[in-house]
């Protein structure tokens, strides 16, 4: 049975990595008959409308300094509150009120809200005006489980101690929503009293829809936790590829065509504006093992000094199009650059800084795909280590195998399948006064 056509206002807030899975949903979802607006950074607007969805705008500050200007941001100190605090009163909160005014003025001319778990207003908007309201979780780090840890947490989750290793697990998750409420939770009920509402508790890990919080991840990546809730359900990951996608500039086809496949260095959309001594670590380290190198580094300002004629340095380039022909990439573990890292079936020395980055790297290197490099280990030598021990053992052909399963899912089509079995259900009738 087909579902009838309907209205969907999304909303996303982050990087693009964050942007791009609601992109390629919002296409999908038009493909099938709907209507898609979102609601985003003015930054996005460009490349929003390109993939056919409407755009609406926040009206926020430009955000491309946010890291530079505080670094913090992505600090690791005291088991990533640091960064969390930072990201919240710098970041999240600014947007509270431009975010609210954009919903507010699109609710009534939508069926249903589909939103970034990150976005804190969305459940106030949804609250007040009665809109069923979907979240959507990118990655599995979100979600407590005592078989799984928190984004942030560079720690193994020990699920096989049995018991006591998920007691350790709940244990650590309790520390941190305790934290995370302490730090958001009065600035949250702050803007819900602004607008009449009630106090609320644990809003960052609690904020999730009982209605039905969307996993775009592949269960290949982030398996579905045993001590999940029905409402929590898997779609895929989202790719996003656009309909003007850039091909391969022909520096890049000359570099790749002359030699052997090189190891890719990325720090994605976020991490590469603090990377530290990310690039001329890798120049050096590639020198040492004599593998060629494609360094994408984004700012100008984070071109190495000495790039030799083994290294391809560029600003950047599409990974849909790149990854396929590299034979390792190293990065930070954000879920857009490592969603295209499996789908291009390469192993990757994971480089983590914060957010869900730590536990990612944790899971890739649980599916033998990965080495992680960790903060205390930041040098030339244990990076070159790394990428040995990586390129002689079993993670090129294990990540060939994922590779090939990951790009046989239909993560767009069977995140549609949910989102109408929704309408099929009747649950919006039943949700929305």
């Amino acid at each position: 049975m087909q579902a009838p056509s309907k209205r969907w206002l999304f909303t996303s807030w982050g990087s693009r990595g964050d942007l791009h899975p609601f992109l390629a949903l919002g296409r999908g979802l038009i493909a099938r008959g709907h209507q898609v607006t979102l609601v985003g950074h003015p930054e996005w607007k460009a490349e929003t409308e390109t993939a056919g969805l409407r755009f609406v705008s926040t009206e926020e500050y430009p955000r491309e300094d946010l890291i530079r200007n505080h670094p913090e941001i992505v600090s690791m100190k005291y088991g990533g509150l640091t960064s969390f605090r930072a990201l919240v009163h710098r970041g999240i909160v600014p947007s509270f009120d431009p975010t609210m005014t954009a919903l507010l003025a699109e609710v009534a001319a939508h069926d249903i809200m589909v939103t970034h778990h990150f976005v804190l207003p969305a459940e106030v908007v949804a609250d007040m005006t009665g809109i069923p309201r979907v979240t959507v979780s990118l990655a599995p780090g979100v979600i407590p489980s005592a078989y799984a840890l928190p984004g942030p947490s560079f720690r193994r989750a020990r699920t096989q101690y049995g018991m006591m290793g998920r007691a350790v697990n709940r244990l650590i998750w309790s520390a941190g929503q305790a934290c995370a409420c302490v730090m958001v939770d009065p600035i949250v009920n702050r803007l819900r009293h602004k607008h009449g509402l009630p106090s609320t508790r644990n809003v960052v890990f609690g904020a999730h829809s009982s209605l039905l919080n969307l996993q775009l991840y592949s269960e290949h990546f982030g398996a579905r936790s045993p001590d999940w809730t029905a409402e929590k359900q898997h779609g895929g990951f989202c790719f996003y590829d656009p309909p003007d996608a850039p091909v391969l500039a022909p520096e890049v086809k000359e570099f790749l065509s002359c030699g052997e496949p090189p190891v890719l260095f990325t720090l994605g959309s976020t991490a590469v504006q603090n990377p530290g001594a990310f690039y001329p670590m890798a120049v050096e380290a590639l020198e040492a093992l004599g593998l060629r190198g494609i360094l994408l580094y984004g700012p100008e300002e984070n071109r190495p000094v000495r790039v030799p004629d083994t290294i391809l340095a560029i600003p950047y380039a599409p990974f849909g199009s790149l990854m396929p022909h590299v034979r390792a990439v190293v990065h930070q573990c954000g879920v857009g650059t490592l969603s295209h890292t499996l789908r291009a079936g390469v192993p990757s020395v994971a480089y983590p800084f914060a957010f869900d980055q730590p536990n990612n790297a944790r899971r890739l290197e649980a599916l033998g795909v990965a080495e992680v490099i960790l903060p205390r280990q930041r040098t030339v030598k244990h990076l070159q280590r790394a990428l040995q021990r990586l390129l002689a053992g079993e993670a090129p052909a294990r990540a060939r195998r994922l590779g090939e399963v990951i790009w046989a899912e239909d993560g767009v089509g069977r995140a549609c399948d949910v989102l109408e079995k929704l309408i099929l259900d009747g649950v919006t009738q039943l949700e929305r006064n």
